[in-house]
């Protein structure tokens, strides 16, 4: 008679087994994410399986995985016998993403004039001190993602779970194409989010209306005028 039971010892070593493989497929993942996130890998590199593989100690398989995760995401290609080409980010979509935003910045300010509600000075302050900190350390990827996060942070006043959920999905295409910019384009002026998010937050304080209108505008104008000028669409 076969004995079918499961066996404990069994169940778990393949419980722990899978468990490493999933680790090891995430470690591999953020790696690779933070890397192009950062500018390491610039577009147009072409990655090996093998090389990521000897650098972070491990075989090619969770490697492959992770970067299945990574074309999914849109990040890179996988080009047959030649290696994983990281992909140059769309300014198209950046712009597209730029207006959406705006977009959310008005209904934000619109509820904002029409219930006399504020959004959360104390978090808005907290993402305005870590742009600031960021800047000072030279952390450009840093710098980018609080400036995002500070307009997270206004638009949250809606109390709109699907307009956050979008915007969380935005924030890494965005924070990827304002580092690669950054990168290509050390002559131009970089970090002005500072500069709008202080005069946005002392507005905000004020409870001026008229004014944080016209700062988000400006900012929008000449983000866009600026993506345009630099000849990337």
């Amino acid at each position: 008679m076969v004995d079918t039971r499961v066996h404990p010892k069994t169940s778990c070593e393949r419980t722990s087994k899978h468990m490493a493989s999933v680790s090891l497929i995430q470690t591999a993942y953020d790696y690779i994410h933070r890397q192009i996130m950062l500018g390491e890998f610039m577009p147009g590199t072409l990655l090996s399986e093998n090389e990521l593989a000897d650098s972070l100690n491990m075989s090619r398989t969770p490697v492959r995985s992770a970067i299945t995760q990574l074309e999914h995401d849109g990040l890179v290609v996988s080009l047959k016998k030649r290696g994983v080409l990281v992909k140059e980010p769309s300014l198209k979509e950046a712009m597209d993403i730029m207006e959406i935003l705006y977009a959310f910045q008005q209904l934000a300010l619109e509820h904002i004039e029409t219930h006399g509600e504020v959004p959360d000075l104390k978090k808005l302050k907290e993402c305005l001190d870590l742009q600031l900190e960021a800047t000072e350390q030279g952390a450009y990827y840093l710098y980018v993602k609080y400036t995002l996060q500070f307009a997270y942070n206004f638009i949250s006043i809606l109390n709109n779970s699907a307009m956050l959920k979008m915007m969380e999905l935005y924030i890494d295409k965005i924070v990827l194409y304002a580092t690669i910019n950054f990168k290509i384009t050390p002559h131009e002026p970089h970090y002005s989010g500072n500069r709008v998010n202080q005069a946005l937050y002392d507005a905000i304080a004020a409870k001026d209306w008229t004014e944080m209108r016209r700062i988000i505008k400006a900012s929008h104008d000449y983000n866009r005028e600026r993506m345009v000028r630099l000849g990337r669409i």
